[in-house]
Order: structure tokens, then sequence, then C-alpha cells
């Protein structure tokens, strides 16, 4: 079976779709950390995993496929996505959207150290640790958020689950499918404890809680849908090596619209960690590489 070809045009695009869904993805992070004080950083999670739940559900009519089965299969996936979200928020609120991003690239930097066995991921592993010391060294009297950097932690731990859990289900379910109903799990778990309340509140403020469905929009709907049409027709290598540049384009969002200009270490340390996973991304690999039917790098 030939490998399908795709014209200049067509490889362009797909770059396009994904630099736009990354760019969604940080600056709807950022109008919901603006969010933040009418619904709380759980509140927004709940909005965004619910209103994700129903634009994704809809876009894949995934309701065709539910199943006690199903559901369970996704249940480990969309728990873990959750998760991710919930601990991405709570960080969110105490530390700089570029900071954030930054630590919770971490996640999947460490599970491919874990998989790979070559003398480079040494340079890799040590250049990742240069820039978590950039990124957490204080500046000044200003200390470090501990609580809000022990959150970006717990977010790259769930991050790397997730990585996990999509590749269990890779190939038994399609991957839109899998998304959503993933979503729609999570959705469930955190709808009576964080959505509720944040709808009781929206309630009484319709103008942000068409701004949280914008949110859940931006972060989670449209950057899957367009890096779900990219990823037909870039490879795995390419696809990884734009990924690798989410943390500029957070600390580019957080700049533009939360204000939040980062200093030069630690926009060093920024770019440390962007090199550590170019480098990983690059670097021949000698492992069995495995299907990947569902995205990586979801927010």
């Amino acid at each position: 079976m030939s490998t399908p070809t795709f014209s200049v045009r067509e490889r362009l695009a797909a770059l396009a779709q994904v630099t736009g869904g990354m760019l969604c993805l940080q600056f709807g992070s950022s109008y919901a950390k603006l969010l933040f004080p009418a619904f709380g950083a759980a509140g927004m999670v709940g909005l965004r995993t619910f209103f994700a739940a129903i634009i994704l559900m809809v876009f894949y009519r995934s309701w065709h496929a539910i199943s006690r089965k199903v559901l369970l299969l996704v249940l480990p996936y969309g728990l873990a996505l959750t998760c991710m979200n919930y601990f991405f928020y709570l960080a969110l609120g105490r530390l700089p959207l570029g900071t954030t991003v930054a630590l919770e690239f971490t996640g999947p930097l460490v599970l491919s150290f874990i998989h790979t066995r070559r003398w480079s991921d040494v340079v890799w592993t040590s250049l990742t640790v240069l820039g978590l010391v950039l990124l957490l060294r204080p500046e000044s009297a200003i200390r470090p958020d501990f609580v809000g950097i022990i959150f970006a932690l717990l977010a790259a731990t769930c991050w790397a689950l997730y990585i996990i859990f999509a590749r269990n289900i890779a190939g038994k379910l399609p991957s839109g499918q899998a998304c959503s109903l993933g979503m729609l799990c999570g959705a469930g778990i955190v709808f009576i404890p964080c959505t509720a309340p944040a709808l009781w509140t929206g309630l009484h403020i319709p103008t942000l809680l068409g701004v949280s469905v914008l949110v859940a929009l931006c972060s989670s709907a449209l950057p899957y849908a367009l890096e779900m049409q990219a990823m037909q027709k870039l490879s795995a290598r390419e696809f990884g090596v734009l990924c690798s540049l989410e943390p500029v384009s957070a600390a580019l969002a957080g700049a533009m619209l939360l204000h939040e200009i980062p200093s030069l270490p630690r926009l060093c340390g920024i770019l440390c960690i962007v090199l550590a996973s170019l480098g990983t991304v690059l670097m021949p690999q000698r492992s069995k590489p495995t299907a990947q039917d569902g995205p990586v790098l979801p927010e």
C-alpha cells in the first residue's frame, strides 16, 4: 500500500492548521484566566469540559457509539484529560501562562525519556533540568509560588497519563469519537462539583457565560479538529516539532492578553524546554513506533 503524497499547498495548509490550533489553545487559556474572578479555576474547568463535550459530540456525532463497553474504555482517558485541565487551571491561577505550559510540557518529555535509551537523552534531560532551574529560580525578592508549581507538575503527570491512555485506545475507536466521549466522561465527573455552580453563576452574568463557551471552543474543540485535519498530511515527527513550540505560543499569548512579560532568565528556561522537546522529536528513534490514532497534545 503506497504512502499518500500531498502537494506543497496541502502541507502548508496543514502547518497553518497546527499553528492556528496551537494559538487558539493558548489564547483560549488566556481568556479562561480572565474569567477566574467570576467562575474560579474549578468552575472554568467545569464549563470548558461541559461545553467542549457538547461541541465535540455534535461535531463527531459520537452519540451513535455510546455503550457501556465504550464508556468504560474511554473513562481513564477522559479522567486523565479532565484532571490535566483541572490542575492546569489551578496552576494558571498562580503562575504566568508561559511558565505553566512549560512546566506542564515536562510530562510528555519525561515519558519520552523513559521509553528511549539513547545517549542524546542525557543532553535533552540536562537541558530540561536547566530550563526548570531558570523557570523556578527566585527573582529578586519574589519567590516562586510553590503551590502553583506543584499544580503544574500534577498537570504534567496527568498529561503523561493521557498519552498512555490515548495509546491504549488507539485503533480500538476512531480518534474523534475517543476524544468526544472521553470529554463527555470528564464532563459527567466534574458536573456536580464544578460545572453546576459555575452555570448557576453564569445565569446572573450571561455575557461571561457566553465567553466561557468561546473558551471551550478555542481551548478544546477547535484545536482538536484542526490537529485532526493536519495529522492526515504531516508525519508524526513534523507534528511533534510544531507542537514543541507550544510553550513559546503560550508565552506570546500571556504577554499579549495578560501582560505577563517573562524575564530574560525565564524566557531562556522556556526556550530550553522547547529545545529539549525538539531534540527528542528530531533524533532518530531506535524503539518500535507505536500506532497513534488519537492526539497526544491536548489541552
